[in-house]
């Protein structure tokens, strides 16, 4: 493939998508991670995308694709990922997670958990669950926290939410960041949605969080949790393809999970 026709194929993808990983780009154009560097490096001074950590946004994008995008990606991982939370739950327990694509496959799994108060700040998890629920007639309930309404995550967020979230002691709280930096920790893309997620973890006994290994190589702004601050971090098979993340990571995290 000549180069324009690899930056046209960028192009396209980063319209369709938002965003993209250096290491998705080199299997799809069948290049070298050397040659996708020079192109995306072109293609900034072009003023055609910006680079990020790991890869590359859309010139006018948002920092992450929106959640019904981010739903369709990555899918036998998050299912993997939801599998092994749902293993750190027990009946009758009062649960926090906030919005997210992963935090989406988790509300599927819970059905069959019993006694749960689920609190979230997500639309498309309640609804989720609550629609389970009724299916099988369970005793689980679920509570979804007020504030100001994002429309690009089906989410609410702001000070009205940090205050409910604060009234409330739960005994595991599930979130699902933007990016895990290995300096950082886990990073959201929103200042709003980093908030919450920090309020879930501090009002509540034990935590988990949720990321799939992509979250590895993208970048976030806002930090909702330091590496000492997790309880337990729940990641997938391909982070092994990232040594560099994964050794470290083992010596900062509590309790890592890599769900097969």
């Amino acid at each position: 493939m000549w180069k324009n026709q690899r930056h046209q194929r960028i192009f396209r993808l980063l319209d369709e998508w938002q965003s993209l990983t250096t290491d998705y780009l080199v299997e799809d154009l069948s290049v070298s991670r050397e040659t996708v560097r020079r192109d995306l490096l072109d293609m900034e001074a072009l003023g055609l995308l910006r680079r990020v950590h790991g890869g590359a946004v859309s010139a006018n994008a948002r920092a992450e694709p929106p959640l019904d995008v981010r739903a369709k990606l990555q899918v036998k991982e998050k299912q993997a990922i939801a599998r092994a939370a749902c293993d750190l739950i027990t009946d009758h327990k009062v649960i926090y997670f906030d919005t997210g694509s992963t935090t989406i496959f988790l509300a599927r799994q819970l059905a069959t958990i019993h006694g749960l108060h689920v609190i979230t700040n997500s639309l498309e998890a309640a609804s989720q669950l609550q629609k389970d629920y009724r299916a099988n007639r369970s005793s689980s309930r679920v509570s979804l926290l007020g504030g100001n309404l994002t429309v690009f995550d089906f989410a609410t967020c702001g000070q009205q939410t940090v205050r409910e979230i604060s009234r409330i002691q739960a005994d595991i709280a599930f979130v699902s960041p933007t990016a895990i930096d290995p300096l950082h920790g886990a990073l959201n893309a929103v200042q709003e949605e980093a908030e919450v997620a920090t309020a879930m973890l501090d009002n509540s006994r034990e935590n988990a969080v949720l990321a799939d290994a992509s979250k590895f190589t993208i970048s976030g702004n806002y930090r909702s949790c330091r590496f000492d601050q997790m309880g337990t971090l729940v990641t997938d098979g391909q982070i092994r393809k990232q040594p560099e993340f994964s050794s470290r990571i083992k010596g900062l995290v509590k309790n890592l999970i890599i769900a097969e």
